[in-house]
């Protein structure tokens, strides 16, 4: 499922706009992560709750023991 068309429309201006090689390269690897791997706009979509890993780990982290999975 591809990512959200504001997403595609902002990547498009910035490849218009760079006269970097390496900076293009790294638009259209993101072009086709976006096109390839869900993202939180496809899980909302879906219908899924967002999943709060990030804050699970740091929570353990300033805790000092082991994440809850």
């Amino acid at each position: 499922m591809p990512a959200h068309p504001a997403a595609y429309g902002r990547l498009a201006t910035q490849l218009r706009l760079t006269l970097d090689p390496d900076l293009r390269d790294q638009l259209l690897d993101t072009w086709l992560d976006y096109r390839d791997r869900a993202t939180e706009w496809d899980a909302r979509r879906w219908g899924l709750e967002p999943d709060d890993w990030a804050a699970r780990i740091t929570a353990a982290a300033r805790s000092e023991g082991p994440p809850t999975p």
